[in-house]
């Protein structure tokens, strides 16, 4: 079928420059869809990074070669080049957004151009044509100065996931929707059917692996009940959801940038498993970030919490970088850190690690070789493991009874017994008291 042709620009909210153009998205009557790169944007040596995978840092002219390339910047039949996919939703926040936009052929381009004033990080897309109708039923508002689609219905923003959520600012004791053109502060973690406790047991391993030196994004729990413009029925699976700051947004409104692993290596779907292992974040985190060994500690420390856990979610997707200021890429706060182990005992890690899926298979010598493939002094890596978990030995079994309950409180810390890594600490720590 015959798709309306249409064409979105796209830009960057920049910190210290203000708007960016960055390009321009364009579908034809048949549906494809291609990026091309702004030759201003090509041309600026002080340009925002888009994209890490499309950016060298040791020659500008290998990142102006990546972002003239075409071969990564083409969608077919309606689907977005594979970065700008990773911005939207999936699963049942999808199917809502789909739902909300009414019957009709609709494309992952006619979702962007609906959603495109609030996606995650500093990225913006507005239309340029005149908005196609298979975008479904949108008013216009002003956003950042733009003339900006403003959905009809609940889901005015784009978050990237599986997971139900939405977007909220706080106001007073209540969690409520962003005003018109705006963008929420935080998420809204609604309880599920499938999952039984689901914010309750994210919140505790979100503080868990604070625990353990992860640096986590802001959480709390509240009540339902504080939640405006969320429909009812969405709430209706427990008492409590997860909010979760969001540190790519900021006080006054401003956006930061940020990108995930998937949309660095053009992972869509369920390639988010496969397309890479821990190594290949693991040396993103080497060849990106402006403070390598800060953040390598960093992604060690969230290994380890994985590994204790039984977080056998954490696909590339879950793992983020920003810039939160002019000249800085960081890997982000962590996030989405789930003990799946608790509704899936047999549960594995998301990604292989040195060559195993499995959590009880992971040891000291695992990641020693990690510290080799990075030429990082080994023994700096295993001190920083070995510190995490004698955190969790030492403090978790005094608090996560409070946090989870006492039946699943003794599942996760009997469990530590079965882990390889554990014995082998406890095992040095007895040699040497």
């Amino acid at each position: 079928m015959a798709k309306a042709a249409a064409v979105l620009g796209t830009f960057i909210l920049d910190h210290t420059r203000g708007t960016v153009r960055v390009g321009t998205l364009t579908r034809d009557g048949d549906g494809a869809v291609s990026f091309v790169v702004a030759e201003g944007f090509l041309r600026d040596p002080t340009r925002p990074v888009l994209s890490l995978g499309w950016y060298d840092p040791e020659d500008d002219s290998g990142t102006r070669d990546r972002l003239a390339r075409r071969g990564d910047k083409i969608g077919l039949h309606g689907t977005l080049p594979p970065w700008f996919s990773g911005l939207l939703p999936e699963g049942t926040l999808r199917e809502l957004v789909m739902t909300e936009m009414g019957p009709g052929d609709h494309d992952e381009f006619d979702v962007l151009t609906r959603l495109g004033a609030d996606l995650p990080g500093a990225v913006i897309t507005v239309p340029e044509t005149d908005i196609p109708p298979s975008a479904g039923p949108l008013d216009l508002g002003k956003v950042h100065g733009f003339k900006a689609p403003i959905p009809q219905g609940t889901v005015k923003f784009s978050l990237a996931g599986v997971q139900l959520k939405f977007t909220g600012n706080p106001v007073g004791d209540r969690l409520t929707a962003p005003a018109r053109g705006g963008t929420g502060r935080c998420i809204i973690k609604v309880p599920s059917d499938r999952f039984p406790g689901l914010p309750e047991v994210e919140y505790a391993a979100m503080q868990m692996a604070g625990i353990v030196g992860v640096r986590t994004a802001r959480c709390r729990l509240v009540s339902r009940d504080a939640v405006s413009d969320v429909p009812p029925e969405l709430l209706a699976h427990g008492d409590m959801v997860l909010v979760v700051d969001r540190f790519d947004r900021t006080e006054d409104g401003g956006r930061i940038h940020i990108e995930d692993a998937g949309q660095i290596l053009g992972a869509i779907g369920d390639r988010k498993y496969t397309m890479a292992t821990t190594e290949t974040v693991i040396n993103m985190v080497r060849r990106f970030s402006s403070d390598h060994r800060d953040d390598i500690l960093e992604a060690i420390r969230r290994i380890v919490a994985d590994v204790l856990l039984g977080n056998g979610d954490n696909h590339i997707k879950n793992w983020s970088f920003y810039f939160p200021r002019p000249g800085e890429i960081r890997l982000s706060p962590a996030y989405d850190i789930v003990p799946t182990v608790l509704y899936a005992p047999m549960d594995t890690m998301a990604l292989r690690f040195v060559k195993t899926h499995n959590f009880e298979s992971v040891n000291l010598h695992r990641f020693e070789r990690v510290a080799r493939f990075l030429r990082l002094d080994p023994k700096l890596i295993i001190r920083e493991v070995e510190a995490a978990v004698i955190r969790a030995l030492e403090i978790w079994p005094s608090v996560v009874p409070d946090l989870l309950g006492e039946k699943q409180a003794v599942q996760l810390l009997k469990r530590l017994d079965t882990l390889t890594l554990v014995r082998e600490i406890r095992g040095k720590a007895r040699k040497n008291p």
